[in-house]
């Protein structure tokens, strides 16, 4: 068998190892349409945000700026996602994604915010123009997506409107 080739099998094999022991070491919850909300424990909260996006983006990155703890969310495909997470207090940037076969990671953190414990935080609606990405405050939009997704928990946390 050609040396190359079994260093390279080593090597994706190595890098796949190395990627799930991470993932399992920095994991999140994230609320799916269709199961049961978590309930907040006593330092945690739920954070909100919109993925509105041109292309399907995968690993869509965030960091723990109090511990460095770097973790992925999942995807978005081409239009609108909610996502809202269960995280505990502190502050968060969103750091990058992938698209295509390109990874995309912003420079000075990413776009940031402060998650309080016990509440939902809205943090915005991240319009992802390749290679340009900007940040706006929908938060009409993600109520609406949110009802659809989770009509309980949507009047449990904003009330009117939902």
């Amino acid at each position: 068998m050609n040396t190359n080739l079994i260093k390279k099998l080593c090597l994706s094999g190595l890098m796949i190892i190395s990627t799930l022991t991470l993932s399992a070491c920095m994991s999140t919850a994230k609320l799916k349409p269709g199961s049961a909300v978590p309930v907040l424990k006593e330092n945690e909260g739920y954070l909100g945000f919109v993925i509105n996006t041109l292309d399907d983006l995968q690993n869509i990155q965030f960091k723990n700026m109090q511990t460095g703890e770097e973790f992925y969310v999942g995807s978005a495909k081409k239009g609108l996602t909610q996502i809202t997470l269960v995280l505990t207090e502190g502050e968060y940037c969103f750091v990058g994604f992938d698209v295509y076969n390109l990874r995309v990671d912003y420079r000075n953190k990413g776009f940031c915010t402060y998650l309080e414990a016990g509440d939902l935080n809205y943090f915005a609606e991240f319009m992802i123009r390749d290679p340009v990405s900007t940040s706006i405050q929908k938060f009409n939009r993600y109520r609406n997506l949110l009802k659809k997704d989770f009509p309980q928990f949507c009047t449990e946390y904003i009330g009117k409107g939902c």
